[in-house]
């Protein structure tokens, strides 16, 4: 089947589920997973991304541990790059690594975004002649915090007494 898959995630539980989608198919055949993530960063100067680098690289290093842990030969890393060069960048990730196939997770993008087209997923499509396996949408999809950072972003401190 494939030797190398690519698995993009990003910090939604989305990108969880594509980790899980990868860790069964290199099960079972073998293979090895490079995990990247993409810290997506906006053009306008004034809007924050989702995450700081640390937090980026702590979720590679999270995916890299949970594979390691299921047998899986697995590498990883993180780059920060503009929001409209994510698709190009994935796919420039599976060429350097002589990838034959990518792994995503579904968002299930809603409105204009989902018509227009303009969805990772759909420019992956157009621009790389790679298979593209796509995981299931998560059944919520909110924000996956590593399980160091649960514990603090579920009970803040001071949270208690009140």
């Amino acid at each position: 089947m494939w030797d190398r898959l690519l698995c993009a995630i990003d910090q939604f539980e989305s990108g969880q589920t594509a980790l899980d989608l990868a860790a069964g198919v290199a099960s079972a055949s073998g293979a090895s997973v490079r995990v990247l993530h993409l810290r997506e960063v906006p053009k306008m100067a004034r809007v924050l991304p989702l995450e700081s680098p640390a937090e980026a690289e702590e979720l590679v290093r999270d995916a890299v541990l949970s594979l390691q842990g299921r047998g899986i030969a697995v590498e990883g890393r993180s780059r920060s790059v503009l929001q409209d060069q994510v698709a190009q960048r994935i796919v420039e990730e599976a060429r350097l690594w002589e990838c034959q196939v990518v792994v995503l997770g579904s968002r299930r993008l809603h409105g204009f975004s989902r018509l227009s087209g303009r969805g990772v997923r759909e420019r992956i499509l157009r621009i790389s002649t790679l298979p593209l396996l796509v995981a299931p949408a998560a059944k919520s999809n909110g924000i996956y915090w590593p399980p160091r950072f649960r514990s603090e972003r579920e009970h803040p401190a001071g949270a208690y007494g009140r």
